[in-house]
């Protein structure tokens, strides 16, 4: 006899496990994780033709909400959220309610303006992890070793800041629990693939591959005031064979820098940041809990695209008329 599997969503709010009485007007419900800084989100549909969700049950921004979701073989705990929109559509009724990752307070989405002075990355990302109470994890090391003269924070939200200031370098950032955490993204691919995925699985796909933006080298600028000179500082990153590029342009890397170890960061971390996203993919396959944002994969059977893959985000989605479904963006590692 054929197994028989069962999609399952738990859902709480405000610390109460409501999942008997929601079930009956859930209609979908879709929970996007992404490795970088955006927030991770969760948004729950409700079929409301009975005006409850809209009036008695009508539910409070900023109140938690906890998401479980998958079928009888696993499960995947999407975390704590909270709920920070509420959308209705008529004809028919139906309340939209989207939840963000609570890690993601509203402090660290408040703009703010700071000036950091003759100190490390390392120390400058301290200094937020201390005001949002959060512990600095992930490869530290590498921010200690790049030194700023000067990096100002000009009307930004602590979480774009600190996004934008990774960028720069080639590092992760995110915002996960309690903790702050930057990552370099050569350690991340070097993580093993934790499953492997055939095209025969795949219901929809799609693969790219670039020459436009993919650069060998990259140049930065520094002027010095005092000395009324400017130095140029430039990195050379070391293609795959047979890798094309769009030509022999080097990649002007803009902003200010002060120092040679600055500089020598900012341009290796630039031409590795426009190279990773020289191929890369999407595809859909029946809901796969193991499918999350910052794992690494193999992909079999679709040519010279098969090999080692990284998500780069993932959304599942669970509803009354397709089931589980897990969509998945990635990018290819060792290109």
């Amino acid at each position: 006899m054929e197994k028989v599997i069962h999609n399952i969503v738990e859902i709480s709010i405000a610390g109460k496990n409501v999942t008997g009485d929601v079930s009956p007007m859930l209609s979908k419900i879709t929970y996007t994780d992404k490795v970088e800084a955006e927030s991770d989100d969760v948004t729950l549909t409700f079929e409301d033709t009975k005006a409850v969700w809209q009036s008695a049950w009508y539910p409070s921004q900023g109140d938690t909400l906890t998401v479980k979701l998958g079928n009888s073989e696993a499960m995947l705990d999407c975390g704590l959220f909270e709920i920070d929109e509420i959308e209705l559509n008529l004809s028919p009724d139906e309340l939209q309610v989207k939840a963000i990752a609570a890690a993601i307070t509203q402090t660290l989405r408040t703009k703010n303006s700071k000036a950091f002075e003759k100190q490390s990355l390392r120390k400058i990302a301290q200094y937020f992890a201390d005001k949002h109470k959060l512990k600095m994890t992930g490869n530290v090391g590498a921010l200690q070793k790049i030194e700023v003269d000067r990096k100002t924070q000009e009307h930004q939200t602590d979480l774009s800041f600190l996004a934008s200031l990774a960028k720069e370098y080639d590092l992760i950032f995110s915002v996960r629990g309690d903790q702050l955490v930057f990552m370099d993204t050569a350690d991340l691919d070097k993580q093993p693939c934790i499953l492997t995925i055939d095209r025969a699985q795949m219901s929809k796909a799609n693969f790219k591959d670039k020459t436009a933006g993919i650069y060998e080298s990259a140049e930065v600028s520094s002027r010095s005031v005092k000395k009324n000179s400017v130095t140029k500082s430039a990195a050379h990153y070391e293609l795959s064979k047979g890798t094309a590029t769009s030509g022999k342009d080097q990649l002007k890397v803009s902003g200010k820098v002060e120092n040679a170890s600055q500089a020598k960061a900012k341009v290796t971390g630039a031409v590795k940041a426009n190279n990773k996203e020289k191929v890369t993919g999407a595809f859909t396959v029946p809901g796969n809990v193991k499918l999350v944002a910052g794992v690494n994969i193999d992909i079999t059977g679709v040519g010279a695209f098969s090999g080692k893959w990284h998500i780069t985000s993932s959304q599942h989605t669970v509803d009354t008329s397709g089931g589980y479904i897990t969509s998945v963006e990635i990018r290819k590692i060792g290109q």
